[in-house]
Order: C-alpha cells, then sequence, then structure tokens
C-alpha cells in the first residue's frame, strides 16, 4: 500500500508543468532528477537562475512587462538590443537571479538532512512551510545583481551595461558550479 506522501509525490511529479515558460529549466533539470529519485523528497517548484529586464511599475511581479528574459548567461547584444531606440513608460531594471529551489520533505528528519546538504553550499537554505503531510524546504542561491538600466529617454552607456552583463555572466557561472555540486551531493541522502 502507498503512504500519503508517496501518492502526494507521484500525483504531484505527474501533474502538468504550470509555469509561464511551461517547462523545466535545463540548467536544473540534473539536480532535480537527483532529488525526484529519492523516497523522501520532491521539487515542487524551481528556477536555475536568469537574466532578466523588466519594465516595473511596481515591485509585484505580475504587474511588470518583461523585455527580456534569459535562463543561461548572455550577451552584450542580447541586452543592448532589448533597450535599443525605445520608449519605456517605467523604468528599466536589469536583474540577475540565482537558483531558487522549493522541496518537499516526508517529514521533519529528512528536511532536516536535506538542509545540512543544502547549507554546505547555499548559505539560504529553509523551512516554508509545516503540514501533516510535508516539510516545504526553499533553497536560493547567492550571487544577484538588481539595478536600473533606462527610464523613459534614457539608457544607461555602453561601459556600465558592458560592467553588468560581466558581473550577471560570472554570477550565473558559479551559481551553475554550485547547482552541480548541490545535485552530487544530494545522491548520498
Amino acid at each position: 500500500m502507498i503512504d500519503g506522501f508517496s501518492k502526494e509525490k507521484s500525483d504531484f511529479l505527474n501533474k502538468k508543468d504550470k509555469s509561464k515558460k511551461g517547462s523545466m529549466d535545463k540548467g536544473v533539470i540534473p539536480l532535480i532528477k537527483e532529488i525526484n529519485s529519492k523516497n523522501n523528497y520532491y521539487t515542487t517548484s524551481s528556477c536555475a537562475g536568469r537574466i532578466v529586464l523588466l519594465e516595473m511599475n511596481s515591485r509585484k511581479k505580475n504587474e511588470c512587462s518583461w523585455i527580456f528574459k534569459k535562463h543561461d548567461k548572455v550577451s552584450f547584444d542580447e541586452i543592448f538590443y532589448s533597450l535599443k531606440n525605445k520608449k519605456f513608460r517605467f523604468p528599466i531594471w536589469f536583474k540577475q537571479q540565482p537558483l531558487i529551489l522549493h522541496v518537499a520533505c516526508r517529514d521533519l528528519e529528512s528536511a532536516k538532512r536535506f538542509l545540512e546538504t543544502a547549507r554546505k553550499i547555499f548559505r539560504r537554505a529553509g523551512i516554508i512551510a509545516i503540514t501533516e503531510r510535508k516539510v516545504t524546504i526553499e533553497v536560493i542561491g547567492s550571487g544577484h545583481l538588481e539595478t536600473i538600466v533606462a527610464e523613459k529617454n534614457f539608457i544607461c552607456d555602453k561601459i556600465f551595461l558592458k560592467v553588468l552583463v560581466k558581473y550577471a555572466n560570472r554570477n550565473f557561472e558559479e551559481n551553475r558550479k554550485k547547482i552541480g555540486k548541490f545535485a552530487r551531493s544530494i545522491s548520498s541522502l
């Protein structure tokens, strides 16, 4: 007979992906597969990290316009030509965001083991929910950038934009290495 956690895991993992993108980020697939292969864990949401340009009329994500989004490193040209010769009503933010991962754990003991493993690589990892059926953990990578690059007719200069792209890509690569290291360390759980 299948227990409640295992049934919930099976049901959840067989559901259609409801994210805006409609699929998993390729950079996080090995980690997700490793976690989901374990009896005591399954992923409920994930993002490998991304580099975006957002026209932000509010701090709420659903009230912003996505100008550019990539779940990988970017080139200066990709960013520059997304901004060039355009007028915007609201400020444009350049953001490089790290891994974010939500994992359901069978119980407090398995959550503790998962957190001990995660915290060896990521500083930001903790329990965000406890119910009768599971414990949910959130892991957030480090290394991010967030700054305004354009407003109405003004666009920051090319030198500054090149520096942003350079550091965003450096952070993204570091994030990618940590994801790989984390996937390897999960195998021992």
